[in-house]
């Protein structure tokens, strides 16, 4: 069988820009919430992107991020660019916006997928080490809904 993009994500960097957007912490957000006019996915991203708590981190081309099978020590949220996630004989288009890794990281999984950049990446880190600890002191059913929530994205 041969390969086949299964699904694409990225968010419409286009329609931030046509907003005024250029800055994740400017007016223009405040004004674009306000409005309506983005989208759950938006907001989340622009939310990201405005913290002070992620590092940001560049990877070039044709870079491997992450290897199916392999440990997760960190998650990333995509900033610009474009990767490819494989997963056997699946192929996932990913770009802005696209989160890799964090949900095979928070449940200490190996990843799911092998992801490469097709272009230079701009990321932001999510530090798993920082989740841990925040998870670590949530009630225990409150830890057990998130480990089933998270089980059932990866289809565990």
């Amino acid at each position: 069988m041969t390969p086949f993009v299964s699904a694409a994500f990225g968010l419409d960097m286009d329609h931030l820009r046509s907003l005024g957007i250029t800055d994740p912490g400017s007016s223009q957000v405040v004004e674009a919430i306000r409005s309506g006019a983005l989208t759950s996915d938006e907001r989340l991203f622009l939310s990201l992107m405005s913290s002070s708590l992620l590092m940001e981190i560049s990877f070039d081309a044709r870079k491997r991020i992450l290897e199916a099978g392999g440990p997760v020590d960190e998650a990333y949220v995509i900033q610009l660019g474009s990767l490819l996630g494989v997963d056997g004989e699946t192929i996932y288009r990913l770009g802005p916006g696209s989160v890799v890794g964090l949900a095979e990281g928070v449940v200490n999984k190996p990843a799911r997928m092998t992801v490469i950049t097709t272009t230079t990446v701009q990321a932001r880190v999510i530090p798993l080490h920082k989740i841990d600890a925040t998870i670590a002191t949530l009630p225990t059913e409150a830890k057990a809904m998130l480990q089933t929530i998270i089980k059932r994205t990866l289809a565990m």
